[in-house]
Protein backbone atom coordinates (compact mmCIF):
# COMPACT_ATOMS: atom_id res chain seq x y z
CA UNK A 1 0.00 0.00 0.00
CA UNK A 2 1.53 3.31 -1.02
CA UNK A 3 1.62 6.98 -2.80
CA UNK A 4 3.11 7.10 -6.62
CA UNK A 5 5.60 5.18 -5.26
CA UNK A 6 3.55 4.08 -2.06
CA UNK A 7 6.99 2.27 -1.06
CA UNK A 8 8.88 5.94 -0.57
CA UNK A 9 5.95 7.38 1.30
CA UNK A 10 5.67 4.54 3.65
CA UNK A 11 9.14 4.47 4.60
CA UNK A 12 9.28 8.20 4.83
CA UNK A 13 6.10 8.86 6.79
CA UNK A 14 7.80 5.99 9.13
CA UNK A 15 10.62 7.76 9.36
CA UNK A 16 9.21 10.92 10.34
CA UNK A 17 6.76 9.79 12.61
CA UNK A 18 9.79 8.15 14.69
CA UNK A 19 11.47 11.46 14.87
CA UNK A 20 14.37 10.63 11.99
CA UNK A 21 14.60 6.82 13.32
CA UNK A 22 15.36 4.26 10.76
CA UNK A 23 12.81 2.85 9.04
CA UNK A 24 10.19 0.58 10.99
CA UNK A 25 8.72 -2.54 9.31
CA UNK A 26 4.82 -3.75 10.02
CA UNK A 27 3.48 -7.19 9.83
CA UNK A 28 1.57 -8.26 6.88
CA UNK A 29 2.78 -7.05 3.03
CA UNK A 30 3.60 -3.47 1.74
CA UNK A 31 6.94 -2.49 1.72
CA UNK A 32 8.17 0.15 4.35
CA UNK A 33 11.88 0.14 2.97
CA UNK A 34 14.31 -2.38 1.97
CA UNK A 35 13.03 -5.66 2.71
CA UNK A 36 11.10 -4.36 5.67
CA UNK A 37 6.75 -4.44 5.09
CA UNK A 38 3.28 -3.50 5.90
CA UNK A 39 -0.11 -5.17 4.73
CA UNK A 40 -3.76 -5.34 4.33
CA UNK A 41 -7.54 -7.27 4.74
CA UNK A 42 -12.03 -8.15 4.94
CA UNK A 43 -15.57 -10.87 4.06
CA UNK A 44 -19.30 -10.31 3.56
CA UNK A 45 -22.40 -12.11 4.91
CA UNK A 46 -23.65 -14.93 2.84
CA UNK A 47 -22.38 -18.68 1.78
CA UNK A 48 -19.98 -19.65 -0.68
CA UNK A 49 -21.91 -22.90 -0.68
CA UNK A 50 -24.82 -20.72 -2.31
CA UNK A 51 -22.55 -20.03 -5.17
CA UNK A 52 -21.38 -22.41 -8.21
CA UNK A 53 -17.73 -21.23 -8.86
CA UNK A 54 -18.49 -17.86 -9.88
CA UNK A 55 -22.04 -18.35 -11.23
CA UNK A 56 -24.30 -16.22 -9.43
CA UNK A 57 -28.17 -16.83 -9.01
CA UNK A 58 -28.94 -13.13 -10.90
CA UNK A 59 -31.54 -12.64 -8.18
CA UNK A 60 -28.95 -12.97 -5.41
CA UNK A 61 -26.86 -10.42 -4.02
CA UNK A 62 -22.94 -10.61 -5.32
CA UNK A 63 -21.14 -12.07 -2.23
CA UNK A 64 -17.44 -11.08 -1.12
CA UNK A 65 -17.31 -14.24 0.21
CA UNK A 66 -14.65 -16.34 -1.53
CA UNK A 67 -11.09 -16.69 -2.52
CA UNK A 68 -9.59 -13.52 -4.04
CA UNK A 69 -6.37 -12.71 -5.94
CA UNK A 70 -6.29 -8.87 -4.93
CA UNK A 71 -3.75 -5.74 -6.27
CA UNK A 72 -3.19 -2.64 -4.35
CA UNK A 73 -2.31 0.11 -6.35
CA UNK A 74 -1.23 4.40 -6.25
CA UNK A 75 -1.85 6.17 -9.55
CA UNK A 76 -2.36 2.79 -11.48
CA UNK A 77 0.70 0.88 -10.13
CA UNK A 78 0.72 -2.18 -8.45
CA UNK A 79 2.17 -1.93 -4.95
CA UNK A 80 1.37 -5.44 -3.59
CA UNK A 81 -0.57 -8.40 -4.23
CA UNK A 82 -2.38 -10.26 -1.94
CA UNK A 83 -4.28 -14.13 -1.77
CA UNK A 84 -7.15 -13.12 0.23
CA UNK A 85 -10.29 -15.36 2.06
CA UNK A 86 -12.79 -13.68 2.89
CA UNK A 87 -15.45 -16.14 5.22
CA UNK A 88 -19.32 -15.66 5.78
CA UNK A 89 -18.72 -14.99 9.89
CA UNK A 90 -16.90 -11.69 8.63
CA UNK A 91 -13.10 -13.09 8.89
CA UNK A 92 -10.35 -11.89 5.96
CA UNK A 93 -7.37 -13.87 5.86
CA UNK A 94 -4.80 -12.02 3.62
CA UNK A 95 -1.48 -13.97 2.29
CA UNK A 96 0.53 -11.14 0.51
CA UNK A 97 3.64 -10.85 -1.36
CA UNK A 98 5.68 -9.78 1.82
CA UNK A 99 8.91 -12.29 3.25
CA UNK A 100 7.51 -14.77 5.13
CA UNK A 101 9.66 -13.27 8.40
CA UNK A 102 8.21 -9.72 8.49
CA UNK A 103 4.28 -11.67 9.14
CA UNK A 104 2.92 -11.80 5.15
CA UNK A 105 -0.50 -13.49 6.58
CA UNK A 106 -2.60 -11.05 8.35
CA UNK A 107 -6.41 -11.15 9.95
CA UNK A 108 -9.26 -8.76 9.77
CA UNK A 109 -12.77 -8.49 9.87
CA UNK A 110 -15.25 -7.24 8.01
CA UNK A 111 -19.25 -6.32 7.43
CA UNK A 112 -21.84 -5.49 4.80
CA UNK A 113 -22.90 -1.94 4.47
CA UNK A 114 -24.92 -2.10 0.65
CA UNK A 115 -26.06 -5.51 -0.77
CA UNK A 116 -22.97 -5.43 -2.82
CA UNK A 117 -20.65 -3.62 -0.60
CA UNK A 118 -18.17 -4.51 2.74
CA UNK A 119 -16.13 -1.86 5.15
CA UNK A 120 -12.55 -4.01 6.13
CA UNK A 121 -10.82 -3.42 9.31
CA UNK A 122 -7.31 -4.81 9.08
CA UNK A 123 -4.95 -3.92 12.06
CA UNK A 124 -1.40 -5.00 11.88
CA UNK A 125 1.60 -4.51 14.42
CA UNK A 126 4.65 -1.90 13.51
CA UNK A 127 8.16 -3.14 14.68
CA UNK A 128 11.26 -1.33 14.54
CA UNK A 129 14.02 -1.55 12.31
CA UNK A 130 15.37 -5.00 13.97
CA UNK A 131 11.85 -6.64 14.16
CA UNK A 132 12.22 -6.98 17.68
CA UNK A 133 10.44 -4.15 19.87
CA UNK A 134 6.68 -2.90 19.54
CA UNK A 135 6.22 0.55 18.55
CA UNK A 136 3.22 1.23 16.82
CA UNK A 137 0.46 -0.28 14.42
CA UNK A 138 -0.78 -0.05 11.13
CA UNK A 139 -4.43 0.09 10.34
CA UNK A 140 -5.81 -0.64 7.12
CA UNK A 141 -9.60 0.22 6.53
CA UNK A 142 -11.04 -0.91 2.89
CA UNK A 143 -14.69 -0.44 1.37
CA UNK A 144 -14.90 -2.97 -1.24
CA UNK A 145 -17.76 -3.64 -3.72
CA UNK A 146 -18.63 -6.81 -5.87
CA UNK A 147 -19.46 -6.61 -9.64
CA UNK A 148 -23.01 -7.94 -10.14
CA UNK A 149 -21.85 -11.06 -11.52
CA UNK A 150 -19.73 -11.72 -7.90
CA UNK A 151 -16.64 -12.27 -10.60
CA UNK A 152 -14.58 -9.29 -9.14
CA UNK A 153 -14.56 -6.18 -6.89
CA UNK A 154 -12.95 -2.41 -6.51
CA UNK A 155 -12.45 -0.23 -3.80
CA UNK A 156 -10.55 2.11 -2.11
CA UNK A 157 -7.80 1.70 1.05
CA UNK A 158 -6.27 3.86 3.64
CA UNK A 159 -3.42 2.90 5.79
CA UNK A 160 -3.31 4.93 9.65
CA UNK A 161 0.07 4.40 11.00
CA UNK A 162 -0.04 4.97 15.03
CA UNK A 163 1.93 4.79 17.83
CA UNK A 164 0.51 2.32 20.78
CA UNK A 165 -1.66 4.75 21.93
CA UNK A 166 -3.32 5.51 18.49
CA UNK A 167 -2.00 8.15 18.47
CA UNK A 168 -1.19 9.57 14.87
CA UNK A 169 2.40 9.46 13.63
CA UNK A 170 1.91 10.46 10.02
CA UNK A 171 -0.42 11.23 7.26
CA UNK A 172 -2.79 8.59 5.93
CA UNK A 173 -1.81 6.55 2.91
CA UNK A 174 -4.47 6.10 0.20
CA UNK A 175 -4.67 4.09 -2.79
CA UNK A 176 -7.32 1.51 -5.41
CA UNK A 177 -8.24 -2.09 -4.71
CA UNK A 178 -8.85 -4.20 -7.47
CA UNK A 179 -10.04 -8.29 -7.25
CA UNK A 180 -10.42 -11.20 -9.45
CA UNK A 181 -12.08 -14.30 -7.74
CA UNK A 182 -10.10 -17.61 -7.69
CA UNK A 183 -12.10 -20.65 -8.16
CA UNK A 184 -11.21 -24.07 -8.75
CA UNK A 185 -12.44 -24.37 -12.13
CA UNK A 186 -10.76 -20.65 -13.87
CA UNK A 187 -12.53 -19.91 -16.82
CA UNK A 188 -9.76 -18.12 -18.98
CA UNK A 189 -9.74 -15.28 -16.87
CA UNK A 190 -6.37 -13.78 -16.14
CA UNK A 191 -5.33 -11.06 -14.44
CA UNK A 192 -1.54 -9.35 -14.46
CA UNK A 193 0.68 -10.44 -11.48
CA UNK A 194 3.61 -8.28 -10.09
CA UNK A 195 5.92 -10.70 -11.91
CA UNK A 196 4.37 -9.24 -15.12
CA UNK A 197 5.11 -5.53 -14.30
CA UNK A 198 8.06 -5.34 -13.10
CA UNK A 199 8.96 -2.08 -14.72
CA UNK A 200 6.53 -0.24 -13.18
CA UNK A 201 7.18 -1.10 -9.55
CA UNK A 202 9.98 -0.20 -7.06
CA UNK A 203 13.66 -1.78 -7.26
CA UNK A 204 12.54 -3.55 -4.04
CA UNK A 205 9.41 -5.50 -5.74
CA UNK A 206 11.81 -6.76 -8.23
CA UNK A 207 13.13 -10.09 -6.78
CA UNK A 208 14.47 -11.71 -9.98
Amino acid sequence: MKSTKLLAVVSLAIGIGFFCAAPASAQCGLKMGKNRSLAAARPMIGSANNMEATKLNKDVDPTIVGFWDVKFLQGGVVVDEGFDQFHSDGLEILNDTAPPPTGNVCLGVYEKTEADSIHLKHPSWIFDTDNATLIGKATILEDITVDKHGHTFTGTFTVKLTDLFDNPIAPDITGELAGNRITPNESGRKSATLAEVPSALPPAWNRN
